[in-house]
């Protein structure tokens, strides 16, 4: 699977995958627009450890549907886990699957980055400090 995360993308192929992944479930399942949202943060993310968006090609993103529940909640949520690979101008959703998140559990957004990517942003931290 790989489905172009745009807002002007003018299928319904991502909404289509997502119906299809969840069934009646809708509480707190991913939408398409949820989708867009998270790669837009994973875009944000990348940028403050200045890797340029040339170098941004092959980067990861796993995002989770669900937000955190109260304590007294004691069901397991139905909920999405996204994985999406930026390409040379868009990212792409290359799975999305159906998880159950405990109480405990919540969702959120985790970028992975690949070794030149990585030097990149460890360069630029390091360079925000000096030796002792």
């Amino acid at each position: 699977m790989k489905i172009k995360v745009a807002l002007n993308t003018k299928s319904r192929e991502l909404s289509d995958s997502l119906d299809k992944v969840n069934g009646k479930a809708r509480s707190a399942t991913a939408s398409a627009m949820d989708i867009l949202n998270a790669t837009e943060i994973a875009e944000k993310q990348l940028a403050l450890f200045y890797i340029a968006k040339s170098s941004r090609i092959g980067a990861e993103m796993t995002y989770t549907s669900g937000g955190s529940v109260a304590r007294a909640y004691k069901y397991t949520r139905i909920a999405n886990r996204i994985k999406a690979v930026r390409g040379g101008s868009a990212w792409y959703v290359t799975s999305i699957e159906r998880v159950e998140l405990f109480p405990n559990q919540d969702g959120g957004i985790k970028v992975g980055l690949n070794a030149e990517q990585e030097k990149t942003a460890l360069s630029q931290v390091r360079s925000k400090f000096y030796n002792i």
